[in-house]
């Protein structure tokens, strides 16, 4: 995963021409999630074989498994519509650089935002935006600036 992407997720086609401007500044791809690939897992929105999904994956830190409760909680959820970006092979300082940019230029505000890592690597779009919206809240609710 040495190439640098920028998955796009819930954004209009005025607002993913602009992200692609910002990821040409930091040589990277920009590509837009449609609606339909939404049930595909990072990975294979990526074009990754299975082989290298469960390579990156084996390298996760254990997490606890998700409970049948909360399968049944996410599948009653309506879906997550606020625009999401992923950043794929990116140094953390130039994720910052990336942000800081957003904030600056005419896209203001993308509220939700995430790196692809050996957890979510085989996650589905729509449990990546369950996961960073549930996030987004829980941040609103605390009143903690992520």
């Amino acid at each position: 995963m040495a190439k640098k992407v920028i998955l796009a997720i819930n954004f209009e086609e005025n607002r993913v021409k602009q992200l692609k401007l910002l990821g040409m500044m930091c040589k990277a791809a920009t590509q837009a999630v449609s609606e339909g690939e939404k049930g595909q897992t990072i990975g294979a929105i990526l074009g990754l074989t299975v082989e290298e999904i469960q390579a990156i994956s084996s390298m996760a830190k254990p997490v606890a498994e998700e409970t049948v409760h909360d399968m049944v909680d996410s599948q009653l959820q309506p879906p997550v519509t606020l625009e999401a970006i992923m950043f794929v092979g990116f140094e953390s300082a130039e994720v910052t650089k990336v942000l800081t940019a957003i904030r600056k230029g005419p896209l203001k505000n993308i509220a939700l935002k995430a790196m692809v890592t050996p957890n979510n690597i085989t996650w589905t779009v729509d449990k990546l935006l369950r996961e960073l919206n549930a996030e987004h809240e829980y941040f609103k609710t605390h009143h903690i600036k992520p």
